[in-house]
C-alpha cells in the first residue's frame, strides 16, 4: 500500500473517482512543505515546483493499492508526470508519501485554482478522461500523450451533442433505451474506432437481441463553400483523400469545399472563418448556414456544419496552401458559378456536403447577388 499526495486536478472528487477506480481511498486534507502549486505556464493544467517558504495544499490518499496506483500512473504518465517520494503533513502528522511531479522544462505560471479550473476546463477534462481510462493497458505514455489532444476534441464533440441533441424521434426512443453489454476502442490516433455489443429496442416490441456495431469516431467539422457574389465565382479546394483511395477509386484527388474540425470551445462559424483563411487565404464576410447534421449516421459520429461564405475571390485565390503540421497539401481552384453548377449537375463533383452547399447556393444566388 502506498500513500499518494495529490495537488491538482485529481483533487476534484468526480475526476478522482473515475481515474482512481472503485478501490480509490477518500482523500484527506494535507500539505507539502517547500512546494508551490501553479498553473503550468501557458497550459490549462497545474504544476508543482519547489519554493522555499511555501506549502502546497492538496489531499492525501492513504493506502492506495496496486490497481489504484496503476490507474493513476496511466492517467498521469500521458502528461509526463512521475511519482517521487516526499514528506507531507496531514492531521498534524508527518507522512511519507509519493507525489506526481511534472516533467523537466515545465515552467510555473500564476497561482493555481482548482475552482477556476473546474469552471473553465473541468467538464471537458472529465469527458476526455473516460476515453483515457478506457485505453488503460493499450497505450504507452508517449502514445497517450500524442493521442490526448484529439481525445479532447472528441470529448468536446460529445459535450456539444449532449447540450444540443438531435430532435426527439417519432418513436420516443432515446439514448437511455440502448443497453451496452461491452465496448472497446481498438484503434485510437487522430481518429478512433469504437465497437460495442448492444441491445436496441425494436419498433414492434419484440425482444431486442444483442448485436455488434462499430463506428468511426471523428469530430464536429465546419464546411464552407466560398462564394463571391460580385464576380459570381466559387472557390473549391483539391486534395488527396484516403477514403476514396481505400475504396479503390481511380481518382482519389477530389474537389471539395473548405473544411476542417471545430476546435475545443470554438463555434462552427469561427471554425469556418478560420479554415477558409488557412486553406484558401480567404477572409469570409457573411456566413449563411446551409445545414447541420450527421455525415453518415450508420457508421460515423462525425457531425457537419455546412455554410456558404461570402468573400472576395479573384484569380490569385487559386493558391497552394495547407498546414504543414497537419500534412495538408491543398490546391485552390476558382470557378465561375456556371462552370461549378454544370459540374455539379453532371455528377462531376462527388462530394455530398459540396452538393448540399451548391444546391443551396443555386437557390439563393440571385438574392445574394442583389444584396451584395
Amino acid at each position: 500500500m502506498t500513500d499518494v499526495f495529490l495537488f491538482g486536478t485529481l483533487c476534484w472528487p468526480e475526476l478522482l473517482r473515475l481515474v482512481g477506480g472503485a478501490t480509490c481511498p477518500v482523500g484527506v486534507d494535507a500539505q507539502l512543505p517547500g512546494y508551490r502549486v501553479s498553473w503550468a505556464k501557458g497550459q490549462a493544467f497545474p504544476a508543482i515546483h519547489p519554493k522555499a517558504g511555501c506549502r502546497a495544499r492538496g489531499i492525501l490518499l492513504r493506502g492506495c493499492d496496486a490497481q489504484v496506483l496503476a490507474r493513476m500512473d496511466h492517467y498521469e504518465s500521458g502528461f509526463g508526470y512521475r511519482l517521487h517520494p516526499v514528506t507531507v503533513t496531514a492531521a498534524g502528522l508527518q507522512v511519507e508519501a509519493q507525489v506526481y511531479l511534472p516533467p523537466d522544462g515545465l515552467a510555473p505560471g500564476p497561482e493555481w485554482s482548482l475552482t477556476d479550473w473546474q469552471e473553465a476546463h473541468g467538464a471537458l477534462a472529465l469527458e476526455a478522461a473516460w476515453e483515457v481510462m478506457a485505453l488503460m493497458g493499450q497505450m504507452a505514455p508517449a502514445e497517450l500523450a500524442q493521442a490526448y489532444p484529439m481525445m479532447r476534441v472528441r470529448a468536446d464533440a460529445r459535450l456539444k451533442a449532449r447540450s444540443d441533441p438531435a430532435p426527439s424521434s417519432p418513436s420516443g426512443l432515446s439514448h437511455t433505451d440502448v443497453v451496452v453489454h461491452d465496448h472497446s476502442q481498438p484503434y485510437t490516433k487522430f481518429f478512433a474506432l469504437h465497437q460495442a455489443t448492444i441491445s436496441v429496442p425494436r419498433f414492434d416490441g419484440a425482444p431486442s437481441e444483442r448485436v455488434e456495431r462499430a463506428a468511426f469516431v471523428g469530430t464536429d467539422a465546419a464546411i464552407v463553400l466560398p462564394y463571391d457574389p460580385k464576380t459570381d465565382r466559387v472557390l473549391l479546394v483539391e486534395q488527396f483523400r484516403f477514403g476514396p483511395f481505400v475504396r479503390a477509386d481511380a481518382h482519389p484527388w477530389l474537389m471539395e469545399p473548405v473544411a476542417g474540425r471545430i476546435d475545443m470551445g470554438e463555434t462552427p462559424q469561427a471554425a469556418a472563418i478560420r479554415e477558409s483563411f488557412e486553406e484558401a487565404g480567404l477572409k469570409i464576410g457573411d456566413l449563411h448556414r446551409v445545414h447541420s447534421g450527421y455525415s453518415s449516421p450508420g457508421c460515423s459520429s462525425e457531425y457537419f456544419h455546412i455554410f456558404v461564405g461570402l468573400t472576395d475571390i479573384d484569380e490569385a485565390a487559386a493558391i497552394v496552401s495547407g498546414l504543414q503540421d497537419e500534412d495538408e497539401d491543398i490546391q485552390g481552384h476558382v470557378l465561375s458559378f456556371d462552370e461549378f453548377y454544370h459540374r455539379l449537375t453532371m455528377h462531376k463533383l462527388p462530394v455530398v456536403p459540396l452538393a448540399l452547399a451548391g444546391y443551396w447556393l443555386a437557390q439563393n444566388r440571385d438574392k445574394l447577388r442583389k444584396n451584395s
